[in-house]
């Protein structure tokens, strides 16, 4: 057993965890052939950022991000404003509105938000305070009936319409 060497589940889970975040962000990830684009701490920003590129906030933004792939907000990173991405990893704070395929909020995160996604994990420690929607049920919500469903929707209500006459 080595001198600094931690079999603790939470070390473990941590160190995967960073990891994980590490391959996404790195450039040798085949994703990421536009790059990685990094805001650092004690960095502000006002105004809306867009990038086709991994992103990560570790600074200040007052404003709306439009990612394409993998938006972080970083432990330093604080955003007053609207997130949307293919996926959305919270470590530092977001308030605003977040809409995404996957919303992850770290064990450091923190989101004051209404968040709309598909998949929606909370780490332990990790805080939310806001609403949230299923991604899923807004795409059928928002898609429009075809003809034949139209019509048939009518039918029915035509039917009981001429039963009533025949009552009377």
């Amino acid at each position: 057993m080595a001198l600094f060497s931690s079999n603790d589940k939470k070390s473990r889970d941590k160190r995967e965890s960073g990891d994980r975040l590490s391959s996404q962000f790195s450039a040798n990830n085949e994703e990421n052939v536009h790059g990685v684009s990094t805001i650092s701490m004690e960095t502000t920003i006002t105004g809306t950022i867009e990038s086709n590129s991994v992103f990560k906030m570790d600074g200040v933004l007052n404003g709306d991000i439009k990612g394409n792939k993998l938006v972080h907000i970083g432990k330093t990173g604080l955003v007053k404003g609207n997130v949307t991405a293919e996926t959305v990893v919270v470590d530092g704070e977001v308030s605003g509105e977040i809409l995404a395929d996957k919303v992850e909020i770290g064990t450091t995160g923190k989101a004051y938000a209404t968040i709309t996604s598909a998949v929606f994990v909370i780490q332990e420690g990790g805080v939310f305070e806001g609403r949230k929607k299923m991604k899923i049920a807004l795409i059928k919500e928002e898609q429009p009936k075809s003809k034949t469903e139209k019509d048939n929707d009518l039918k029915p209500k035509e039917n009981a319409v001429k039963e009533d006459k025949k009552e009377s």
